[in-house]
């Protein structure tokens, strides 16, 4: 029954994990994204977190595990992940000391052409994911306020 909870538990942070880093996670700088990794906070969690099941992904199918193709078939997530920090990963890892951060994700996509593509593929969504968002955020908020009162239906007079 513990067991059990535990691996629910599990889930539903791994879950939550993958809502952040496929949603909101998107560093427009290496600065930043050093920032997000370094804070020591839930979001740094949840990016490492992520990222790491990638990268142990991309090390099976390295090492002869699991197949390239069923992979690039079956989870097009990890391309669209990777593209968010691809800009930002040599200066990661220079200024973090990781020379080897994500090294089999970068590998396995590198060596491919059709991973090549995939990955240009998902920065272009991601270049205009992030223009939808920078549009919208420099759209000043208004309120609905009603500039006049309802009308209200009058009853009708009669006659006396």
């Amino acid at each position: 029954m513990i067991l059990k909870l535990y691996e629910l538990r599990r889930e539903a942070v791994m879950r939550e994990a993958r809502s952040y880093v496929g949603g909101d996670f998107l560093p427009a700088s290496a600065s930043e994204f050093i920032q997000i990794v370094s804070a020591g906070d839930r979001r740094s969690s949840f990016v490492l977190q992520v990222y790491g099941y990638w990268e142990m992904v991309a090390a099976f199918v390295r090492s002869g595990a699991l197949d390239a193709e069923l992979l690039y078939n079956t989870c097009p997530e990890m391309y669209f992940q990777y593209a968010k920090i691809q800009p930002y990963l040599a200066q990661f890892r220079e200024e973090m000391n990781m020379p080897e951060f994500l090294i089999s994700i970068e590998q396995l996509i590198d060596r491919s052409r059709t991973g090549r593509k995939r990955l240009e593929a998902m920065q272009k969504n991601l270049a205009a994911i992030a223009e939808v968002r920078s549009r919208s955020a420099s759209k000043p908020r208004t309120t609905s306020k009603p500039t006049s009162k309802p009308r209200t239906k009058s009853k009708p007079q009669t006659k006396r």
